[in-house]
């Protein structure tokens, strides 16, 4: 593992042990032997370590669903079992993430992880309903976001207890209780209207249709990067890089603001016009301000 895989990891912990305000950069950096010197040629900030943690996580979770392989002889629903048995030990031993996506972050003051928060969620649920319905079929169709959301309000209850107990269950017999209760669900609840919706549902399927693509934010962060490493690339007196560089961080400050304020917005983009030829990254990030006012 290296050092920034280290700091990821250390962050997760602590992130989750003591939430994300009341942990210190230091602290991350101490617990596993790194200089906060190098933390910053990692990171620019904690915020952008937090983004960090919840993009390995969703890459390492998309790596271990792919390396799943089940006996193909178990019957649909022994494999179902099989699967939430495999997922309450993974979830278990990365409990640290799972607890840190459900406790930590609020929309209002971190607007740039809820995406990535989203995109996570979105895979999960996703692989729940297909394993669903490739036990119960059609027949559940209707209520099959219903069900999921029993499953992962059941999953999520199960890791809690074992973090706060310290004690292991029997996760396969833990899956087959699980999968008993589904049971019941499905053959008594075919006739009652659904809470969870397809359309309701519609933003997390879409989500989960393309899981690498870049959400708004990661894009918009990438590209307010991208202008700053063309400011510094440019021959630009030191006060007026400094300046132009200061405009940058107020635009990535108020996009992360719950109203953001167009006409500053504009302001900046219009000052950085006059002073650098940036012709295409600036039209670009006018559409981001003109999307946000949408």
């Amino acid at each position: 593992m290296d050092k920034r895989e280290r700091l990821i990891v250390s962050a997760m912990h602590h992130f989750s042990e003591k939430g994300y305000f009341s942990t210190s950069v230091q602290e991350i950096t101490s617990s596993c032997g790194v200089a906060k010197g190098t933390f910053y040629k990692f990171f620019r900030s904690k915020e952008d370590l937090l983004i960090e943690v919840f993009r390995y996580n969703h890459q390492q979770m998309l790596l271990r669903a792919k390396n799943v392989h089940l006996d193909d002889s178990l019957s649909p629903k022994e494999q179902l079992i099989k699967k939430i048995s495999l997922e309450l030990n993974g979830l278990y031993d990365n409990r640290e993430f799972f607890l840190l996506l459900h406790k930590v972050v609020s929309v209002q003051e971190h607007k740039t992880i809820m995406p990535l928060m989203k995109k996570t969620k979105a895979a999960m649920m996703n692989w729940h309903k297909e394993w669903l319905l490739e036990v119960y079929g059609e027949y559940i169709q209707k209520q099959v976001w219903d069900l999921v959301l029993f499953l992962q309000g059941a999953l999520k209850e199960y890791i809690s207890l074992m973090d706060e107990t310290k004690h292991i269950v029997d996760t396969e017999k833990a899956a087959r209780k699980m999968v008993a209760r589904i049971d019941v669900l499905v053959n008594y609840s075919g006739d009652f209207e659904p809470i969870l919706t397809k359309d309701v549902m519609k933003d997390y399927e879409q989500i989960a249709m393309e899981p690498e693509k870049k959400t708004k934010e990661e894009e918009r962060r990438e590209l307010l990067e991208q202008i700053k490493v063309d400011i510094k690339r440019s021959s630009f007196p030191s006060s007026t890089e400094k300046e132009m560089l200061q405009a940058v961080q107020l635009l990535h400050e108020e996009f992360q603001q719950q109203e953001p304020r167009t006409f500053l917005m504009k302001a900046l983009v219009s000052y950085m016009k006059e002073n650098a030829n940036l012709e295409e990254s600036l039209f670009a990030l006018e559409q981001f301000i003109v999307k946000d006012m949408e």
